[in-house]
């Protein structure tokens, strides 16, 4: 359904630039990215493709984030770093330093002989795209931090609403937001 769609519009628009923005949480997320990397390889055509993704777990390997990147394919994953569905599945071998990533810490390099092992097995991933890494911690206004809670997308959304540096990670007037639409 969504090539007869991206057809579609190709054939609509075929003498205007296009781009599309897909973009989904959790699940969606991994499928958001996935259909972009289908829309780039299906399509003769095909028109720049943005995924913003909210919580998704991680998708594909080295080759699959060089074939996007090659591609033009921009790709933003939001990741609470409270939050599990994130860090599955597999490890990360980081790009082009082969340090093996485990969550959120780097383990010491391996030897060569064993880095190429552990990349011959399918549980190894590459970070896709920019990340923009929030927590849960960050936000005055969460209460109790719980894997449900950290995973729901109107957390991230709250996150995302109260965001403003890294060095200045939350904002007073998400609150408002937060607390308006986070209440069940």
């Amino acid at each position: 359904m969504v090539r007869q769609e991206i057809k579609r519009l190709l054939q609509t628009y075929s003498d205007e630039p296009l781009s599309l923005t897909i973009t989904g949480h959790s699940l969606g997320a991994a499928l958001a990215t996935l259909a972009a990397y289908d829309i780039t390889t299906t399509f003769s055509r095909a028109p720049l493709v943005t995924v913003i993704s909210f919580g998704g777990p991680r998708v594909g390997n080295r080759s699959f984030r060089r074939h996007l990147e090659k591609q033009g394919t921009k790709v933003l994953r939001i990741v609470n770093s409270d939050d599990v569905i994130t860090k599955v599945p597999g490890f990360v071998i980081d790009g082009e330093n082969n340090v093996p990533n485990k969550g959120d810490q780097n383990m010491a390099s391996l030897p060569s002989w064993i880095q190429k092992r552990v990349e011959d097995t399918q549980w190894v991933y590459a970070e896709v795209g920019r990340e923009l890494r929030l927590s849960s911690k960050d936000s005055p206004y969460l209460n109790s931090i719980n894997v449900a809670a950290c995973h729901d997308l109107k957390t991230y959304l709250h996150l995302v609403n109260g965001f403003v540096s890294s060095t200045c990670p939350f904002r007073a007037k998400a609150k408002r937001f937060f607390l308006r639409n986070h209440r069940r």
